[in-house]
Protein backbone atom coordinates (compact mmCIF):
# COMPACT_ATOMS: atom_id res chain seq x y z
CA UNK A 1 0.00 0.00 0.00
CA UNK A 2 3.19 2.07 0.35
CA UNK A 3 2.71 2.71 -3.14
CA UNK A 4 -0.67 3.51 -3.60
CA UNK A 5 -0.81 7.41 -3.76
CA UNK A 6 -0.88 7.97 -0.18
CA UNK A 7 -4.72 9.57 -0.28
CA UNK A 8 -6.57 6.79 1.69
CA UNK A 9 -7.25 6.70 5.43
CA UNK A 10 -7.28 2.88 5.52
CA UNK A 11 -4.11 2.47 4.31
CA UNK A 12 -1.77 -0.10 6.82
CA UNK A 13 0.31 2.04 8.66
CA UNK A 14 -1.59 5.05 9.19
CA UNK A 15 -2.40 5.91 12.52
CA UNK A 16 -4.02 9.17 12.39
CA UNK A 17 -5.28 10.80 9.42
CA UNK A 18 -7.57 13.32 8.08
CA UNK A 19 -10.67 11.79 6.01
CA UNK A 20 -11.86 13.98 3.29
CA UNK A 21 -15.68 13.38 1.95
CA UNK A 22 -15.68 13.43 -1.71
CA UNK A 23 -18.58 16.01 -1.40
CA UNK A 24 -16.29 18.17 0.94
CA UNK A 25 -13.22 18.03 -1.30
CA UNK A 26 -11.15 21.53 -0.61
CA UNK A 27 -10.26 21.40 -4.87
CA UNK A 28 -6.82 24.01 -5.23
CA UNK A 29 -6.84 24.51 -1.42
CA UNK A 30 -5.69 20.45 -1.14
CA UNK A 31 -2.55 18.93 -0.04
CA UNK A 32 -2.53 17.35 -3.14
CA UNK A 33 -3.27 20.38 -5.45
CA UNK A 34 -0.28 21.40 -4.48
CA UNK A 35 1.86 17.89 -3.43
CA UNK A 36 0.81 15.07 -5.86
CA UNK A 37 1.98 14.76 -9.76
CA UNK A 38 -1.75 14.68 -11.42
CA UNK A 39 -3.85 17.01 -9.69
CA UNK A 40 -4.92 19.74 -12.52
CA UNK A 41 -3.77 22.82 -11.06
CA UNK A 42 -1.34 25.19 -12.41
CA UNK A 43 1.42 24.37 -9.32
CA UNK A 44 0.95 20.71 -10.66
CA UNK A 45 1.02 20.90 -13.96
CA UNK A 46 4.27 23.64 -14.72
CA UNK A 47 5.97 23.02 -11.51
CA UNK A 48 5.72 19.19 -10.45
CA UNK A 49 7.59 18.71 -6.77
CA UNK A 50 10.86 17.08 -7.20
CA UNK A 51 13.35 15.25 -4.57
CA UNK A 52 16.58 16.53 -4.29
CA UNK A 53 18.78 14.35 -6.72
CA UNK A 54 21.85 14.00 -3.04
CA UNK A 55 18.95 12.33 -1.43
CA UNK A 56 17.76 10.73 -4.33
CA UNK A 57 21.08 9.00 -4.87
CA UNK A 58 21.67 7.65 -1.23
CA UNK A 59 18.77 5.52 -1.82
CA UNK A 60 18.92 1.93 -2.80
CA UNK A 61 17.80 0.39 -6.23
CA UNK A 62 16.64 -2.49 -4.44
CA UNK A 63 14.43 -0.43 -2.01
CA UNK A 64 10.55 -0.05 -2.92
CA UNK A 65 10.82 3.82 -1.92
CA UNK A 66 13.05 4.42 -5.24
CA UNK A 67 9.89 4.37 -6.79
CA UNK A 68 8.32 7.45 -5.22
CA UNK A 69 10.05 9.71 -7.83
CA UNK A 70 10.82 9.24 -11.77
CA UNK A 71 14.24 10.16 -12.86
CA UNK A 72 14.91 8.81 -16.21
CA UNK A 73 12.93 9.61 -19.40
CA UNK A 74 11.13 5.87 -19.28
CA UNK A 75 9.99 6.25 -15.66
CA UNK A 76 8.77 9.54 -16.67
CA UNK A 77 6.90 8.39 -19.62
CA UNK A 78 5.20 5.65 -17.73
CA UNK A 79 3.26 8.50 -15.73
CA UNK A 80 -0.50 7.88 -16.31
CA UNK A 81 -0.89 12.35 -16.65
CA UNK A 82 -2.35 14.57 -19.42
CA UNK A 83 0.19 16.19 -22.17
CA UNK A 84 -0.41 19.51 -20.98
CA UNK A 85 1.63 18.63 -17.42
CA UNK A 86 4.95 19.10 -17.18
CA UNK A 87 7.63 15.88 -16.73
CA UNK A 88 11.19 16.47 -15.39
CA UNK A 89 13.51 14.56 -13.53
CA UNK A 90 13.19 13.54 -10.11
CA UNK A 91 9.19 14.71 -10.21
CA UNK A 92 7.14 12.73 -7.53
CA UNK A 93 4.97 10.16 -7.46
CA UNK A 94 4.51 9.70 -4.01
CA UNK A 95 1.30 11.34 -3.61
CA UNK A 96 -1.57 10.72 -6.09
CA UNK A 97 -4.86 12.37 -6.25
CA UNK A 98 -7.80 9.85 -6.08
CA UNK A 99 -9.76 9.52 -8.87
CA UNK A 100 -9.53 12.25 -11.86
CA UNK A 101 -7.54 14.32 -9.82
CA UNK A 102 -9.63 17.17 -9.51
CA UNK A 103 -11.06 17.15 -6.26
CA UNK A 104 -8.42 17.22 -4.07
CA UNK A 105 -9.85 14.45 -1.95
CA UNK A 106 -7.43 12.70 -1.13
CA UNK A 107 -7.28 11.21 2.97
CA UNK A 108 -4.40 13.56 4.92
CA UNK A 109 -1.57 11.25 7.08
CA UNK A 110 -0.90 12.78 10.13
CA UNK A 111 0.91 9.81 11.70
CA UNK A 112 2.33 6.78 10.89
CA UNK A 113 3.88 3.78 12.26
CA UNK A 114 7.25 4.51 10.20
CA UNK A 115 7.34 7.76 12.15
CA UNK A 116 6.79 6.41 15.13
CA UNK A 117 10.27 3.58 14.58
CA UNK A 118 12.36 6.40 13.36
CA UNK A 119 11.47 8.61 16.43
CA UNK A 120 12.14 5.19 18.42
CA UNK A 121 15.31 4.73 16.75
CA UNK A 122 16.76 8.23 17.07
CA UNK A 123 15.41 8.94 20.76
CA UNK A 124 17.89 5.40 21.50
CA UNK A 125 20.76 6.95 19.50
CA UNK A 126 20.86 10.02 21.35
CA UNK A 127 20.81 8.42 24.91
CA UNK A 128 24.12 6.88 23.96
CA UNK A 129 26.04 4.41 23.68
CA UNK A 130 24.03 1.36 25.78
CA UNK A 131 21.17 2.13 23.80
CA UNK A 132 22.53 1.93 20.57
CA UNK A 133 21.75 -1.80 20.13
CA UNK A 134 18.10 -0.84 20.08
CA UNK A 135 18.55 2.28 17.67
CA UNK A 136 20.42 0.28 15.44
CA UNK A 137 17.15 -2.79 15.43
CA UNK A 138 14.37 -0.43 15.61
CA UNK A 139 16.10 0.98 12.47
CA UNK A 140 16.39 -1.97 10.17
CA UNK A 141 13.20 -2.96 11.37
CA UNK A 142 11.47 -0.74 9.06
CA UNK A 143 14.33 -0.31 6.22
CA UNK A 144 13.92 -4.12 5.86
CA UNK A 145 10.21 -3.69 5.18
CA UNK A 146 11.34 -1.58 2.19
CA UNK A 147 14.64 -2.52 0.98
CA UNK A 148 14.89 -6.83 1.04
CA UNK A 149 18.92 -6.47 0.92
CA UNK A 150 19.14 -4.06 3.70
CA UNK A 151 21.12 -5.51 6.44
CA UNK A 152 21.25 -3.77 9.83
CA UNK A 153 23.26 -0.88 10.74
CA UNK A 154 26.92 -0.91 12.55
CA UNK A 155 27.06 3.03 12.74
CA UNK A 156 27.65 4.10 16.52
CA UNK A 157 27.61 7.77 17.54
CA UNK A 158 26.99 10.66 15.10
CA UNK A 159 26.63 8.44 12.48
CA UNK A 160 23.93 6.59 13.68
CA UNK A 161 21.95 9.84 14.51
CA UNK A 162 22.77 10.88 10.54
CA UNK A 163 22.05 7.68 8.95
CA UNK A 164 18.07 7.74 11.38
CA UNK A 165 17.83 11.36 10.26
CA UNK A 166 18.79 10.53 6.44
CA UNK A 167 16.01 7.50 6.63
CA UNK A 168 13.41 10.18 8.24
CA UNK A 169 13.98 12.18 4.64
CA UNK A 170 13.71 9.28 2.70
CA UNK A 171 10.48 8.16 4.36
CA UNK A 172 8.29 11.07 5.42
CA UNK A 173 9.62 12.95 1.98
CA UNK A 174 6.77 15.32 1.52
CA UNK A 175 4.96 15.15 4.55
CA UNK A 176 6.21 18.19 6.45
CA UNK A 177 8.87 17.27 8.78
CA UNK A 178 12.31 17.90 7.71
CA UNK A 179 11.79 21.96 8.68
CA UNK A 180 11.54 20.63 12.30
CA UNK A 181 14.03 18.08 11.92
CA UNK A 182 16.94 20.32 11.06
CA UNK A 183 15.60 23.41 13.67
CA UNK A 184 15.82 20.91 16.38
CA UNK A 185 18.82 19.60 15.88
CA UNK A 186 20.35 22.69 14.93
CA UNK A 187 21.54 21.49 11.72
CA UNK A 188 21.84 23.98 8.44
CA UNK A 189 20.05 23.50 5.44
CA UNK A 190 22.09 22.69 2.52
CA UNK A 191 20.91 21.56 -0.53
CA UNK A 192 22.99 21.13 -3.92
CA UNK A 193 21.08 22.34 -7.43
CA UNK A 194 22.66 18.88 -9.22
CA UNK A 195 19.55 18.13 -11.43
CA UNK A 196 16.16 18.15 -9.61
CA UNK A 197 15.31 21.72 -9.92
CA UNK A 198 16.70 25.16 -11.14
CA UNK A 199 18.14 28.04 -9.35
CA UNK A 200 15.48 30.45 -10.99
CA UNK A 201 12.28 28.38 -8.81
CA UNK A 202 14.96 26.91 -6.00
CA UNK A 203 15.37 30.51 -4.55
CA UNK A 204 16.97 29.02 -1.32
CA UNK A 205 19.15 26.06 -1.26
CA UNK A 206 21.22 26.79 2.07
CA UNK A 207 20.53 28.52 5.42
CA UNK A 208 22.98 28.23 8.36
CA UNK A 209 21.75 26.82 11.68
CA UNK A 210 20.23 28.89 13.72
CA UNK A 211 20.03 31.52 11.25
CA UNK A 212 16.82 33.85 11.79
CA UNK A 213 15.09 32.32 8.63
CA UNK A 214 14.64 29.39 10.95
CA UNK A 215 11.93 31.56 13.15
CA UNK A 216 8.92 32.49 12.23
CA UNK A 217 7.76 36.11 13.47
CA UNK A 218 5.05 37.87 14.78
CA UNK A 219 3.35 39.82 11.44
CA UNK A 220 3.42 43.59 12.40
CA UNK A 221 -0.08 44.08 11.99
CA UNK A 222 -0.73 41.62 15.02
CA UNK A 223 1.82 43.35 17.02
CA UNK A 224 0.77 46.69 16.08
CA UNK A 225 -2.39 45.73 17.64
CA UNK A 226 -1.02 44.00 20.57
CA UNK A 227 0.76 45.89 22.81
CA UNK A 228 2.01 43.19 25.08
CA UNK A 229 3.33 41.11 21.83
CA UNK A 230 7.10 41.26 21.59
CA UNK A 231 8.25 39.83 18.09
CA UNK A 232 9.98 36.36 18.96
CA UNK A 233 13.51 37.49 17.45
Amino acid sequence: QIQEGFNNYSATGWIWSSRIIPDQGTYFSSFFAYMSYNYSSSHIRNDPKCINADLYDMIPATDVRKGFWAVTQAEMDAIDIPGNFAKYPYMNTKFKSPGAGTLGDGDIVLMRTAEMILIEAEANARLGVANEPAARTALFSLVSQRDPNAVISTNTGQALIDEILVQRRIELWGEGFNFLDLKRANLPLKRSTRGSFSLTQARITEVPAGDLQWQWFFPISAINVNPNLVQND
